[in-house]
């Protein structure tokens, strides 16, 4: 004869649940508070600015174009330290991605996928507006082998006049257009070079 099975009477099973629940919003959310909102930004005492920099206005609103775009669907936003990662090797920072970093990035994105390259040290790698303008129109212009697809509606068309509009981007058209940033594309680039992340950190200092 086996042993009688022994049943949780519905409110205790209720407390169960609900204890496990708070011992993992505990552990995953309120510890993750507590450390990070303790976090403030370092003073460089060379350039007597604070760090990390805070983003300008127009590269919070480029932010948004980021996700509204889909870009985390490709690229991450965090450089792993060197254990187990080829991050740094590869050049996209350097040094590894901190808590600290995402401070003043709200919210702060750190992303998965990496379809595409990280983008932490974008800023970095492509300092130019004018590349990061020509790789949104059309990435394969400066990288054949790319992946990332062309976003020719951040982009206005307009015909060639008598004078060159300051804008445009230096790209033949057969048609006698002029290819426009537009304002959205604008703020999206400003975002990109934002993210540079070439200042140490007590935690992560560049070596």
């Amino acid at each position: 004869m086996g042993k009688p099975i022994l049943k949780m009477k519905p409110t205790h099973a209720l407390i169960t649940v609900f204890l496990a629940l708070l011992f993992a919003w505990a552990g995953q959310i309120a510890l993750g508070y507590i450390q990070v909102g303790r976090l403030e930004p370092i003073l460089n005492e060379d350039t007597n600015y604070t760090e990390p920099p805070v983003p300008s206005g127009f590269a919070q609103t480029g932010a948004r174009v980021f996700a509204s775009e889909g870009c985390l669907e490709c690229h991450s936003l965090s450089v792993r330290g060197p254990v187990g990662s080829a991050d740094l090797t590869r050049g996209w920072g350097p040094r590894r991605t901190v808590p600290r970093d995402y401070l003043f990035r709200e919210p702060a994105w750190v992303g998965s996928s990496r379809i595409g390259p990280d983008l932490s040290n974008i800023g970095i790698r492509m300092a130019d507006p004018n590349q990061l303008m020509l790789h949104l129109w059309n990435p394969r212009l400066r990288s054949p082998k790319s992946n990332c697809p062309p976003h020719p509606w951040l982009f206005d068309r307009k015909v060639a006049g008598p004078k060159i509009e300051k804008d445009a981007l230096p790209i033949p058209a057969k048609d006698w257009k002029q290819t426009i940033p537009s304002y959205k594309a604008k703020a999206l680039v400003a975002y990109l070079q934002s993210l540079h992340a070439d200042y140490s950190l007590p935690e992560a200092p560049i070596k």
